[in-house]
């Protein structure tokens, strides 16, 4: 069945993911996820663990059944149309990693070749994208084994880029790599949107979300609670400053100065008001602190309502 939507690439209504139904240990991932991704976008999925991310991704990748709930990929349905769908999608879970043995050119042209490409193409496409992707030649025709953990996972990112698919399924794609490394992923992540594909990915590196992002969905016990662009949800919230105290501080003292946030170290006082003064003050009293804008990091603590982020109400 084909849902003409032209500009929606994921559509999910009332989605419900259920594991164990009907026994006692019956596990509720997706409750009644409603949401919607639009076309030639880079769209980041966040929450704890636990919250239904890589589950959705599961079920926009065909590999899960929803228990409850119409979900379209592209037009297709997820139930209905699974081979259409996975034509058209690429995906690389969380803890994939290239086949060590092959050379990134045999890897990579395999890949393909099992999508359909005959063996001259797929070797040509695979030599353009190591290129695009910046891995040198010189590992080419070595192990992959040899690469770096940052150059695997721009292998993986490779594959996906060369295969042409209209979206790819990002389950948290730069876990485990160094700052740099990370940050290099993020440019070539961006190159796939320019490509026009859709990306849908998941992260709990808040920074990767907001940088990388045109539409963030935050979900939490397997609905959604916000979304929204990262500056549009920044700049909507209600406190524009945020000064972090790092070990034990006079609780009253602090209730002074804006609103507190947490139980024990790290605190976070919010407020609007100038930050140089209570700066001072804190550190006078021998509070550490340090001072900074708030982020989209400080929007999904408050959404999400972590018990250690709870606000310390007035006695």
């Amino acid at each position: 069945m084909v849902i003409f939507l032209s500009d929606v690439a994921i559509k999910a209504e009332d989605v419900w993911k259920i594991y164990n139904q009907n026994h006692t240990d019956e596990v509720i991932a997706l409750r009644g996820l409603n949401l919607e991704i639009k076309k030639g976008t880079i769209t980041t999925l966040l929450g704890k663990n636990g919250a239904g991310k890589t589950t959705f991704l599961r079920i926009i990748a065909t590999q899960l059944i929803p228990t409850k709930g119409n979900i379209s990929v592209l037009g297709y349905d997820v139930i209905k149309d699974v081979w259409k769908i996975r034509e058209k999608i690429a995906v690389i879970p969380q803890d994939a990693k290239p086949l060590l043995f092959p050379s990134p050119l045999e890897f990579i042209s395999s890949f393909l070749v099992m999508r359909g490409y005959s063996f001259s193409d797929a070797r040509k496409r695979a030599k353009e994208t190591l290129s695009e992707l910046e891995i040198p030649e010189e590992y080419w025709n070595r192990a992959a084994w040899d690469l770096s953990g940052g150059y695997q996972r721009r292998l993986l990112l490779a594959a996906v880029m060369a295969s042409d698919s209209e979206l790819i399924l990002l389950d948290e794609p730069s876990v485990g790599l160094d700052p740099i490394a990370r940050m290099e992923l993020w440019g070539k992540i961006t190159l796939l949107k320019k490509m026009g594909k859709t990306v849908l990915l998941t992260t709990h590196y808040m920074e990767e979300a907001e940088m990388l992002s045109d539409h963030v969905i935050i979900i939490d016990k397997g609905k959604k609670i916000l979304e929204g662009n990262p500056k549009e949800l920044i700049n909507s919230f209600k406190w524009k400053h945020k000064i972090e105290v790092l070990d034990e501080c006079d609780i009253s003292l602090m209730k002074k100065m804006g609103v507190l946030f947490g139980s024990r170290p790290p605190f976070v006082i919010y407020l609007n008001s100038s930050i140089d003064s209570v700066l001072e003050e804190l550190n006078s009293n021998g509070c550490r602190a340090s001072a900074s804008l708030t982020t989209l990091e400080d929007v999904f603590l408050y959404a999400v309502g972590e018990e250690k982020w709870s606000i310390i109400k007035e006695e």
